[in-house]
């Protein structure tokens, strides 16, 4: 390999040598690229950040400890002795025993002292702070494919160090901005690969170790060495939208692996339809996920049951076609089933719904202040327009403007305006509208009495109208600048939509004003300029040439929608909770259908112990999984030994089960313990409550 070029642009190093062991990759490239020149004059604390999101140990499960612990020695060499692996995962694992901080390392390899004797800390790399902290930043991602993103790299490694945790892209996106790397090694000498992703990951001798200064840079070359976009992982689309790429120049090889394989389309379209749903989502992972259950068992009975007859079917995914199909199926019926829970509550509970915390992608600071003056002369000719429409029965003016809808509306509230705009923040208006979920403001400019001036949030509202979630319809979600202005008796804001991060909106502009009646009361005027993506259904025709139709509904949402508003900014001004939905930090999602995926697991296990005697449940299952197997035979219900005095029966434990045809494939095996099980354990556990419940009862009336 050539030696660093003297070009000024960003350089990422591609070393690959078939035979080489990864130390000597190691080596190479670091000397190479000039990583010790560059570091030479940083003292103090390491961090090295590898990619520890594995379930079982392995070279290809997650970064090598074995790399690690040879960088370590490295450093050691050159005098760096204050070096620590910070331990922090981007997937949700909570759904395992022996996840803990520091437990993980030491699971799969990590041994707090390289071979040549250097101690090295692990430290509890959550929340980022030893991170920030750092003289020197090294990410030392793993090269693999991921079921939902394609692939995870480097940028996806560092969204664990996020200071707050939201989703994947929002937290690599935030660490990038405020604690990038100072260097990005990648992992490629055992990759791992497979249409499954993480989730069951599969090792090839790719022989590679991948060294840069950006991040993104880093990880532009190995999804290139993938056959993949680089901006078909959300997490780095997201990223390189933001933040892009530095003028770059490659030293190495980008031509695709040889027998590589990604993560179908299909695949990772369904798996991303389950993992965004908010009460299965979380759930389906422990059922999704292989997992070495020696070092990480699974905490939940039915989660290790269903994993049990879920990875069978992941692992053949690149050989079978039928378990391919299978497992996209699953994800889409459970991505149904969210799906519909949302929108009853959407209709019919909203109270029910989860907040939602996202932070801005846009930089608030971008923005000059006068583009944030301009704001309000900017609406002006729109403004004009509106006052002059005739207003309908319901107070609302509106009408279509270059294709979207121009409205407004207005009331006087029966509060006195002092008081009233003493209580209710006219910098908050957007969060007192109709169907406001979530969102994140930043201030940019303050009043000397410490008000906001200017200011940019991110809001997302409920589908509107409400029933679009039946039809596909997105969670608007809408970036703005803002500029609010005190005057004398009257106090407004006005936005400009920057950025709309879902597509589900192409302007949303407006504002809010509040005005002193003659009387001191307080009028309240809503205006805005409106066009949201329609669902795909919507699409098909052109509902604008149906008005008869068209006009009525968007009379309704818009009027629902100011009377929602007015609603809330009573309540805030009675001090009350205006707000839909309930804190994602309230609730555990653990707990979001754990009756009913129960009671359908146990009437799944009945139907299918029933079914067995007539011979055709076992061949539909065989005939899935492509193994032939059948299941074996039933189990004699056991007699229990004793029944205990307080109403407890105890059971010998159960003999090994006979093996068949010499062997019992684990997805049919998994079929056969929950068809046996599940009916008893829930049976169990009625009986345990009923005897509670006599217990109870007795000693009521006892007394």
């Amino acid at each position: 390999m050539a030696r660093r070029s003297a070009n000024p642009v960003s350089v990422v190093w591609v070393l690959q040598r078939a035979g080489a062991s990864g130390a000597t990759l190691l080596e190479e490239v670091l000397a190479a690229s000039g990583f010790w020149e560059d570091v030479s004059a940083r003292r103090g604390p390491v961090v090295i950040k590898p990619d520890l999101d594995c379930y079982e140990a392995g070279p290809h499960a997650g970064t090598d400890p074995a790399l690690v612990e040879h960088l370590i020695d490295l450093l050691y060499d050159r005098g760096f002795d204050d070096v620590a692996v910070a331990d922090a995962r981007t997937e949700n694992d909570d759904w395992l025993y022996n996840r803990d901080p520091m437990a993980v390392p030491e699971l799969v390899g990590y041994r707090f002292e390289t071979p040549r004797g250097r101690r090295y800390a692990i430290v509890d790399g959550r929340g980022g702070a030893a991170w920030k902290g750092a003289a020197l930043r090294i990410g030392f991602a793993k090269n693999r494919t991921h079921e939902d993103c394609l692939f995870a790299l480097s940028v996806h490694n560092l969204a664990a160090l996020a200071p707050v945790r939201r989703s994947v892209a929002e937290d690599a996106l935030a660490v990038l901005r405020d604690a990038p790397p100072h260097w990005c090694l990648i992992d490629a000498v055992v990759s791992a690969h497979g249409s499954a992703g993480h989730r069951a990951p599969k090792p090839l001798a790719t022989h590679t170790l991948i060294a840069c200064r950006n991040a993104l840079l880093a990880d532009w070359a190995a999804a290139a060495r993938m056959g993949l976009d680089p901006y078909a992982s959300p997490v780095n689309s997201l990223a390189l939208h933001a933040l892009g790429l530095p003028p770059y120049h490659v030293e190495g090889d980008l031509s695709p692996y040889p027998m590589w394989r990604n993560v179908h389309t299909v695949m990772a379209h369904a798996a991303r339809l389950r993992n965004a749903s908010d009460g299965l989502g979380a759930m389906s992972a422990a059922w999704f996920q292989t997992v070495d259950r020696e070092r990480f068992a699974l905490r939940d009975f039915y989660s290790d049951r269903l994993n049990a007859m879920v990875t069978p079917l992941l692992a053949r995914a690149d050989e079978n076609p039928r378990a391919f199909w299978m497992v996209v199926a699953l994800n889409l019926v459970l991505a149904r089933i969210d799906g519909f829970v949302r929108a009853q509550q959407t209709l019919f509970a909203k109270d029910r719904l989860r907040r939602r915390e996202s932070p801005l992608l846009m930089d608030p600071h971008a923005c000059s202040p006068a583009t944030y003056d301009a704001i309000e002369g900017g609406f002006a000719p729109c403004d004009a327009l509106l006052r002059h429409l005739p207003a309908a029965r319901n107070g609302l003016r509106w009408r279509h403007v270059d294709g979207a809808i121009l409205f407004g509306n207005e009331h006087v509230l029966p509060l006195p305006y002092d008081r009233f705009v003493q209580r209710v923040d006219i910098a908050k208006a957007i969060r007192y509208m109709n169907d406001y979920i979530g969102g994140a403001t930043v201030v940019v400019r303050r009043d000397r009495r410490g008000r906001a001036l200017h200011q940019a949030e991110r809001n997302l509202y409920l589908q509107q109208p409400n029933w679009m979630v039946l039809f596909g319809g997105e969670v608007i979600d809408v970036e703005k600048i803002e500029c609010i202005r005190r005057r004398r008796g009257q106090q407004t804001i006005h936005w400009r939509t920057l950025s709309s991060p879902n597509g589900s909106a192409r302007i949303d502009d407006g504002g809010v004003a509040f005005t002193r009646t003659a009387e001191g009361l307080t009028h309240v005027r809503v205006f805005g300029r409106q066009q949201f993506s329609l669902p795909t259904v919507f699409r098909l025709f052109d509902i604008d040439l149906a008005p008869g139709l068209r006009d009525p509904i968007i009379e309704s949402a818009y009027t629902t929608y100011f009377e929602g508003t007015l609603r809330n900014l009573q309540l805030a001004y009675d001090g009350q909770e205006y707000r839909i939905g309930r804190d994602a930090s309230s609730e555990d999602p653990q707990r979001a259908l754990p009756r009913f995926l129960a009671t359908a697991a146990a009437a799944l296990a009945e139907l299918l112990r029933e079914g067995r005697g007539a011979g055709g449940l076992e061949r539909v299952a065989a005939w899935i999984t492509g193994t032939g197997v059948p299941l074996a035979p039933a189990p004699a219900r056991a007699e229990p030994l004793l029944t205990d005095s307080a109403g407890f029966r105890h059971f010998a434990p159960p003999a090994p089960a006979p093996d068949v045809r010499g062997r019992e494939d684990q997805w049919v095996a998994g079929f056969a313990a929950l068809v046996r099980d599940a009916p008893d354990v829930l049976q169990g556990l009625a009986d345990a409550v009923h005897h509670d419940l006599d217990a109870l009862a007795n000693a009521g009336a006892r007394e």
